[in-house]
């Protein structure tokens, strides 16, 4: 039976039985990466974990809205939320990663082992996967697939988009035709999470066709060839992406519980910036799921009938991150005034909708390894912050924005244009600074802005960056790896920075914790590298779409959705 859900205005406000969800957090205390539907059931109590809606039926197609489009088809240069959930569909992965518990079980790998150290992990693959073109998936294919991602290919346009995700990757050695061992230079224990991952910087395993194609080229459907299980039929770029079911596909992670082909013909990823636009496709019936829902669109979506959903995207929380390589961020004291006076528990009382959060650290809740600083170095204290711009030396001028030696205290920060409800925090905080003295000037857009100008220029970069492992630190703000705070080769102490960042990558489970604490409190206390301001993930969605599922890094992976008519 083939069902396509394109909903009309009479369906628009039925009740989904299971919903997807978005970039950032619901942050409850105690939280963890479980879904959480905050429509209301009959009896007017929240519905969670709402059912499948009956026995699933093959076929079908799912119109799906969001505000971004994958910038490119190739997973491996993917870096945005919209990449990585397109691209997530048509890979996989070595392991799965449990989105509760966070434990490892088999996929293309069927079982791994690593020595004490920590440099070499060993993997035996299943013999039976195959690319969408045919071809078989071998260790070989793991080895040509993790060369290109950490080395890249200067004549076909591939950058080395791998290297400070796969750090001190050294080689990798095929053992056997599905044994293959992979290698570092020193320990590197986040790499059995990245073997997982689904987020920016994953592991995806293309066919050769595609490792031979230049960038340019891998913006041509035909030439981006995964073992996922739908392929890629149709892209314009901004605009539309399209995949369809893979009909051979039998290899699904046993953790999921799905066995043979997706049950979905086909998916339309639709692009839709204007979120009045996104919200008013979904009442007319134009489709019947979206993300990048606004907090203010919620209760009336609600109202209507839709079902929104919630879930932890795990990793960095959405916020500024220091440039400690330009005047005045990299004075202690701007720093801790700027974090001071921004204001997350009053976001969380009249800003943000009842699915977003307060962030409470530089990590999400749920992380592993995640610390509650919301009482110490991310505490709301505009006194506080005003008195260090005092003892800073930044005086306020006639115009009420502070001076030092003839220099205003004036900062330009960038904004982040692909979660829509980001500027009214961003535009709180930019208020509560100007209160202060501080004048703040920031880019929603800064995608045209070339990296070099940035550095150059700006004081306050915006950051979210999803992974459910403490590594996303070390690889977005390690001094000798992303070095996202600009942190400059004669600051003050930097290899006991880069040391402590490096000890993340030594120890795996219970001995990482204290480890990973370290890091936080290097961050939080001592160079304030970072300003996390809240958490946020929201879809609405109509009665008839079921299954979707959001994996351990917020992910979508549409193998067990199914659509349903009425």
């Amino acid at each position: 039976m083939s069902t396509d859900l394109t909903v009309t205005s009479a369906r628009a406000g039925a009740l989904l039985s299971s919903a997807p969800s978005r970039r950032g957090f619901l942050a409850l205390a105690g939280a963890t990466a479980s879904l959480l539907l905050i429509g209301c059931g009959p009896d007017g109590e929240p519905a969670v974990g709402a059912g499948s809606g009956g026995a699933p039926v093959k076929g079908g197609t799912l119109k799906f809205a969001w505000l971004g489009a994958p910038e490119s088809l190739d997973p491996q240069i993917n870096s945005s939320f919209a990449g990585a959930n397109f691209s997530n569909n048509i890979v996989d992965r070595l392991l799965f990663q449990d989105r509760d518990s966070g434990e490892f079980s088999p996929w293309l790998a069927t079982k791994w082992e690593h020595n004490d150290d920590l440099t070499e992990y060993t993997f035996t693959l299943r013999e039976d996967v195959t690319f969408s073109d045919g071809t078989k998936f071998n260790a070989t294919s793991v080895k040509n697939n993790l060369d290109q991602f950490f080395h890249g290919d200067e004549a076909l346009g591939i950058l080395p988009n791998g290297k400070s995700y796969l750090g001190p990757y050294k080689e990798t050695e095929v053992v056997g035709d599905y044994v293959v061992k992979v290698r570092f230079t020193a320990p590197n224990a986040s790499f059995l999470q990245l073997s997982a991952h689904s987020g920016t910087g994953n592991i995806s395993f293309l066919a050769d066709k595609t490792l031979k194609s230049s960038a340019e080229d891998r913006l041509k459907p035909e030439n981006v060839i995964g073992t996922g299980p739908f392929t890629v039929t149709e892209y314009e770029p901004k605009v539309r992406t399209v995949i369809v079911r893979r009909d051979d596909y039998k290899w699904a992670p046993a953790a999921l519980g799905h066995e043979g082909p997706a049950y979905l013909d086909k998916i339309e990823f639709i692009t839709i910036p204007e979120a009045s636009v996104r919200v008013g496709a979904l009442q007319s019936g134009d489709v019947p799921a979206a993300f990048d829902i606004l907090p203010t669109d919620e209760k009336v979506l609600t109202a209507q009938g839709f079902e929104l959903t919630a879930r932890i995207n795990p990793g960095f929380t959405l916020g500024w991150q220091f440039n400690l390589s330009l005047a005045p961020t990299n004075d202690i004291n701007v720093r801790r005034a700027i974090v001071a006076a921004t204001d997350r528990p009053g976001f969380k009382k009249t800003l943000l909708s009842d699915s977003e959060g307060e962030a409470r650290s530089v990590l999400t809740d749920g992380v592993p390894g995640f610390v509650d600083y919301s009482q110490g170095a991310l505490k709301y204290d505009l006194d506080l912050a005003k008195k260090l711009l005092d003892d800073a030396g930044w005086q306020p001028g006639a115009d009420g924005i502070r001076e030092k030696d003839g220099v205003k205290l004036k900062l330009k920060g960038t904004g982040n244009i692909l979660v829509p409800d980001a500027r009214v925090t961003y535009e709180a905080t930019q208020a509560a600074l100007k209160s202060i003295g501080v004048d703040v000037e920031i880019v929603f857009d800064p995608r045209n802005i070339p990296a070099e100008q940035l550095t150059a220029e700006y004081h306050l970069a915006n950051i979210n960056r999803g992974r459910n492992d403490v590594a996303v630190l070390n690889t977005q703000l390690n001094p000798d790896r992303g070095n996202g705070a600009v942190i400059p080769a004669d600051f003050p102490d930097r290899a006991r920075i880069v040391k402590t960042f490096d000890a993340l990558d030594t120890a795996i489970g219970a001995a990482q914790a204290p480890l990973a604490k370290a890091v936080q409190d290097l961050i939080h206390e001592e160079l304030v590298l970072v300003d996390p301001q809240f958490q946020t993930s929201q879809v609405a969605a109509a009665k008839g779409v079921h299954n979707i599922y959001l994996d351990a890094a917020d992910r979508l992976i549409f193998l067990d959705t199914w659509v349903s008519g009425t």
